[in-house]
């Protein structure tokens, strides 16, 4: 059960991290897409960086339940 929930609370953590830091963490937008146009490119990494720390920080949760309820490795 232990295993379940730090894998939880370490999707939990690393969500908050995308939410906190979206331009730090996996780059969405090509190269092509920096160069020609930064700001639209900001903006899309930001929006793609959002949409996975809030399935990440949801998926997290999840675990840390499960874990609690006593399902899990």
């Amino acid at each position: 059960m232990v295993l379940t929930e730090a894998t939880g609370v370490l999707c939990v953590l690393a969500g908050g991290y995308a939410l906190a830091r979206p331009l730090s963490i996996r780059n969405y937008p090509s190269a092509d897409h920096w160069e020609s146009d930064p700001e639209s490119a900001k903006q899309e990494q930001r929006a793609y960086a959002s949409m996975t720390a809030f399935f990440m920080i949801l998926g997290g949760i999840a675990l840390v339940v499960l874990g609690l309820l006593g399902h899990g490795p």
